[in-house]
């Protein structure tokens, strides 16, 4: 398991403004106010973009970090907070207009998009981004896998990497700990995620076991 620096450093942010403030700097949040959310699935605020950054950056800072493994509290980690950062840093280059009849974007492959930008401009932005640079742009292209695979061995590979406690952190607050119009329980079903990783991750140890005690 990487161990991971918990305390934050002094250097992030801890106000809403100031959160503001450090997005301003990249020119990928310039327009976050005008890139819009289907309300289905993001019925924060006014559903724009920026919406959605403040109301993550609220959740994370006021959960104080959760461990899923473990079942604890503790801080939040200053990995999870710059890949809390960049987990969005995509949606500008990959915005599409549905239409003034829908009134939102799509955002399609923006983790992927997402990861290549932080990999190609900002992974040295700080010691923090450098020295973790391969577990963030990690959690940036699977912070939306964490809720939709179902495949076993696809599970199987997020529950066992070692940046999947940070990874549940950053999920939990970008699910802003919202009741969809759905009637859809956030926090509730990322309970059920981490449990459903839990599992995955115990029928990997077991299988291996088995493999370990056949070839002895």
């Amino acid at each position: 398991m990487v161990k991971y620096p918990n305390q934050l450093p002094g250097s992030e942010p801890t106000t809403v403004e100031g959160f503001l403030d450090l997005l301003s700097q990249f020119p990928e949040f310039d327009n976050m106010d005008e890139l819009f959310h289907s309300q289905k699935y993001h019925p924060e605020g006014d559903g724009s973009l920026k919406a959605h950054m403040i109301a993550v950056f609220e959740k994370w800072i006021g959960e104080g970090g959760i461990s899923p493994r473990r079942g604890v509290h503790r801080p939040p980690t200053s990995v999870g907070f710059w890949a809390l950062v960049f987990h969005d840093i995509g949606k500008q280059a990959c915005a599409d207009w549905k239409g003034d009849d829908k009134g939102f974007h799509s955002f399609i492959k923006h983790e992927s998009v997402g990861a290549d930008i932080f990999v190609e401009k900002y992974r040295d932005l700080n010691p923090i981004t450098d020295a973790y640079a391969d577990e963030i742009e990690w959690i940036i292209r699977h912070h939306t896998n964490f809720w939709q695979v179902g495949k076993y061995g696809k599970s199987v590979a997020l529950a066992i990497h070692p940046t999947f406690d940070i990874l549940a952190e950053v999920c939990l607050a970008d699910k802003m700990g919202q009741t969809l119009p759905d009637g859809r329980d956030m926090d509730k079903e990322w309970c059920v995620r981490c449990d459903y990783f839990a599992e995955m991750e115990q029928k990997h140890l077991k299988e291996q076991a088995r493999i370990a005690e056949r070839d002895a």
